[in-house]
Parts: C-alpha cells; structure tokens; sequence
C-alpha cells in the first residue's frame, strides 16, 4: 500500500480522567508528495485530539502526528477502539488503536430544598448525580427522628455515568392543626451506593396552620372596609338625605361630610403608602461563565452609584452537566458556593435579601473541573431576581 498508517503503541490501559498520547506513524510509500488528511472516527471521537489534521509527506517519508486521548471522568469503563482515517491522492487507509478504560465508581448526593414549607405535606428531591464511568445504585432510607410526621421515598436509584437522577422524598404530618405558629419537623435521609460512599442529608419540614397567618389582617382590612362604608353611610349620606330641609343639619352634615373626606384621604393614602415594594422597584440580572476544563473564569455586574442592590431569589443553571464549583461574591465576599455535579438547575429563595451597596460588584465564578459530555467549556449560568432602589 502507498500509505500506511499505525499507532505506536497500538494499546494502552487508562485510568479515568488520564490523558494519554499515542504516536500515529504515517508513511509515504509513493514516489511523489502526499498531502494527508486526518479525520478522528471511532467510539472515542469527542475524546481524541489530534496535534495535527493534516501533513504533508515526501516520498520515502515516515511522519509521526501525536495524538492525544482524553476519556474524561464519566467515559464507560471497557475497551474502546480510538480511529485515524487518512486520505491522500494516492488512496485512503487508516489506523486504530486499543484503548482500556478501568471501572471507576463515584456518586454525589443532594437534598433539594434543605427545608419545605405546607401545611399538608413537605416535597423534597434527593438529587443523585454519578461521578464515575460505571452506573452507580443508591439505596435510600428516610428517618423521620419523631412520630409527628411520615416519610416515603423511592429506592433505589440507579444512574448511567456523567447524568443525575432525582428521588421524590415527602413528609406527611401525622396530625395537622388550623392555627398557631408553625412546627418544625427534623428528619434525615441515609444513603448508600453501589460504590461504597455513604451519605446523612439532613431536612427540615416546616408545618404550616391550615389557615394562613395573613387570613386575619385580610378579614380585618375586610371588616375596616365594610365599616368604614357603614359609617359613610349612617354619618354622612342617610342625614344628609333626610335632612336637606333643614339649614342648620345640612351645615352639620356638609361639616361631618368634609371630615369624613378627610380621614377617608388619609385611609386611603396609608393603603397606597403599604402597597408601595418596600425594597424599590423589581430588576433582574444574569451573569454567565463558560471556562474550558481545568480553568476558571467569571462574569460580574456593578451596583450603579446612589442605588442598592437586593437580591431575593436565584437560579443557578447548569444544563450541560459540568462537573466544578460555582461561587457568588459580593466584592470580595463568597455569598454562596456549590458543586456543579450537585445540580442541573438550583433555585434558591430568601425570605432576607442579599444586600448590595452602591457601586458593590456581583460576581459569578465558574471552576471548570470536567466540562459535560461532548463540550469543550463549563457553562453556568446565575438568574438573579430582586429589587433596586435609591441608597439612603
């Protein structure tokens, strides 16, 4: 053949995560120039790099082109078959090597949210993501630490290498009651995998009262109204009515009527002054990152001068299953921190704001370990909700 092509060695065993390199040795045969094409097929395509797609070979020419493998941390464990094709003038061939992926088993472990709030039941999501390149089983077992409440969950979970699976965890009050404060209910869910690794996630369900706290200001304002009408109607508008004939009522009457006005201005002005946002006007913000794997990069946002910053909810995005951390600072300050393997999608809401001050910069840092499958960068994204105001 007028080109031949073969790697050196032809096999080799990799560890997850070990890049190795092969030497291809491509060979002109041919009395003229050959120029050649690379083009990386087989069962590793995404994980293979190429020092070079094309060379251009003398006759006689042996050439040797590095070729670098990558199986990343979640490739399944086996034997995989890497291929070169080669294309020239005088004829195509191509070159495969063998390469042996050993078993590696990890798994990581989420309670989503921490802590549920309802009056009838607490929904919880125990987010299993695998690590490994071996499919990973977790057994899941949920103690309630009280008989005031009952836990179901499903078990087990198994998940492919590189992807996340959820189990539906609910906590069910054992009796529920109509008013008062509400009651905290501790349990744990113990998990254990396949791979030996094991697990306490800790969970809160708050019980909330049948009745919602805001029920009674609701029928309180409701009752204000509805006498506030009666009074309007019995000090004002009924006399009025019945006493035109008379000069001196009417006098009496216009004066109560214009207190009246008055006093229903100043209701009315202390209704529209409570509705007001107590925290400024709602805004919204995303900031995103996208490092390449083994780096780190960041996106951040500067509080505009006279004006603060508050923020309420967040969502953390993560849709193509990167494997890192992602950080929240304020200025200099880390405000939240979490795995990217803990999570697709992460909201977080807070009953208290972060607070940003003028000029303060939010920012969104990205620390790539392994982008997802078949992607070259970690991109995270962070939706920020809240409000912004004038400072004090």
């Amino acid at each position: 053949m007028p080109l031949t092509a073969k790697f050196v060695p032809n096999s080799t065993v990799l560890s997850p995560s070990a890049q190795t390199e092969l030497a291809l040795h491509v060979s002109n045969l041919e009395p003229t120039q050959q120029l050649v094409q690379l083009i990386s097929s087989g069962d590793l395509t995404d994980h293979v790099v190429l020092a070079s797609d094309s060379i251009t070979l003398e006759p006689g020419e042996t050439f040797v082109v590095p070729v670098t493998i990558d199986p990343g941390p979640t490739l399944a464990a086996g034997t995989h078959s890497p291929t070169i094709e080669l294309t020239a003038d005088v004829g195509n061939t191509s070159a495969t090597a063998k390469v042996e992926v050993m078993a590696f088993a990890d798994h990581s472990v989420a309670l989503v949210p921490e802590q549920s709030k309802s009056p009838s039941s607490g929904r919880h999501v125990i987010e299993v993501g695998n690590l490994g390149n071996v499919p990973v089983t977790v057994e899941l077992l949920a103690d309630s630490l009280e008989s005031e409440i009952s836990l179901d969950v499903d078990t087990p979970i198994t998940v492919t290498p590189g992807e996340m699976g959820e189990v539906a965890v609910r906590a069910t009050p054992i009796a529920k009651f109509w008013n008062g404060p509400s009651r905290n209910h501790d349990f744990i869910v113990r998990t254990t995998g396949s791979d030996g690794r094991t697990a306490e996630l800790p969970g809160i369900y708050e019980q909330r009262p049948r009745i919602p706290a805001w029920l009674g200001p609701a029928a309180l304002g409701a009752f204000t109204a509805l006498l506030i009408g009666a009074v309007i109607w019995v000090a004002w508008l009924q006399p009025w009515v019945r006493d035109t004939a008379d000069d001196a009522a009417a006098e009496a009457i216009e004066l109560d009527r214009l207190a009246m006005e008055e006093r229903i201005e100043e209701l009315e002005a202390a209704a529209a002054e409570a509705e007001e946002l107590p925290l400024g006007r709602p805004t919204d913000l995303r900031l995103v990152a996208s490092p390449a794997g083994g780096n780190a990069a960041s996106d951040s946002d500067t509080v505009r001068r006279a004006m603060t910053l508050s923020v309420t909810d967040i969502v953390f995005q993560n849709p193509t299953g990167a494997v890192g951390t992602v950080t929240l600072l304020r200025d200099d300050d880390i405000l939240l921190e979490s795995e990217l393997a803990n999570f697709r999608d992460l909201d977080l809401h807070f009953v208290a704001p972060f607070v940003f001050d003028e000029s303060s910069e939010v920012t969104l840092l990205v620390d790539c370990l392994t982008p997802g499958p078949g992607q070259s960068e970690c991109t995270v994204g962070a939706s920020l909700v809240g409000f912004i105001d004038e400072a004090d």
